[in-house]
């Protein structure tokens, strides 16, 4: 079967699909002692109002500025360095659909900030979330994060399913991979940046983790950016041709690696709740 006049080797689907469950493997079995490593001067930011208050420093005026600075790098090097925290799925999205590099640019954008809005929605203390136990409230995140992973296998799926439907059409129809991975994106809670903000609510200083949540959550954005900085210069390296002969194996590629990142995630907590 053909695509575009190019033959399908079902010897390269086996090769992309091989490759993406080794990479998805290597990061469930070595990422806990990768994500161990942190800079020495850069601190943990859920760690980082404990710190300030040890310090004596909790109100606006004895804000170190230095400590926003530290903050915005610890929030890129926490979306950064994470693979399935939004690299492989902006990645295989670039690849897949090739959006153009503004309409790329501005979904990313879009999902920060609906990501930014829900936790004000769960940590702003007004409404029905003011008088919350943190116990309560952890539990909102964990459905966001449950979301974020659903979403996530779903992304998976379909990239998956595209790459093994090949002999049904020549054309190939690709799925729009765009809102399972704003999804994935916008309701992803990291527990750095959830335990800074309970660590506010518990020492009643809400305001001054709202200030260290800023540059935490601009990092962040820095760090997406970044990333879809490196989708676009590899779409731009691979070339068009290169991209439509290819994109099936991209596909299994990416998908297989995020099926593998998202099983393991889903496993861990049915074990967890098994317990």
């Amino acid at each position: 079967m053909t695509d575009h006049n190019t033959t399908v080797s079902t010897r390269n689907l086996w090769l992309a699909a091989g490759s993406g469950l080794l990479l998805g493997l290597a990061i469930v079995c070595f990422w806990p002692e990768l994500a161990s490593w942190w800079p020495e001067d850069l601190p943990r930011i859920y760690s980082t109002l404990y710190f300030l208050i040890g310090m004596g420093q909790t109100s606006i005026d004895t804000l170190p500025l230095a400590m926003y600075g530290k903050l915005l790098v610890a929030g890129f090097v926490l979306a950064f360095l994470h693979p399935g925290y939004s690299k492989i799925p902006l990645v295989a999205w670039m690849l897949h659909n090739q959006p153009s590099a503004r309409q790329f640019f501005d979904w990313i954008v879009r999902s920060w900030i609906l990501q930014g809005g829900f936790f004000v929605i769960v940590f702003w203390r007004i409404g029905f979330t003011q008088n919350l136990s943190h116990e309560v409230l952890l539990r909102f995140v964990a459905a966001f994060n449950y979301v974020c992973y659903f979403a996530t296998l779903v992304l998976g799926v379909l990239l998956v399913r595209d790459a093994l439907c090949w002999r049904k059409s020549a054309e190939g129809p690709r799925s729009n991979i765009r809102l399972p991975l704003i999804f994935a994106l916008s309701f992803y809670m990291p527990s750095q940046i959830v335990w800074l903000l309970l660590g506010a609510r518990e020492h009643d200083l809400i305001l001054t983790g709202w200030l260290l949540f800023v540059p935490t959550m601009i990092g962040v954005l820095l760090a997406r950016l970044a990333t879809g900085g490196i989708a676009c210069l590899l779409h731009q390296w691979l070339g068009e041709a290169r991209c439509q002969k290819g994109w099936r194996y991209f596909a299994l590629f990416n998908g297989m690696a995020v099926l593998v990142m998202v099983t393991n995630t889903f496993i861990r907590i049915l074990l967890s709740l098994l317990q």
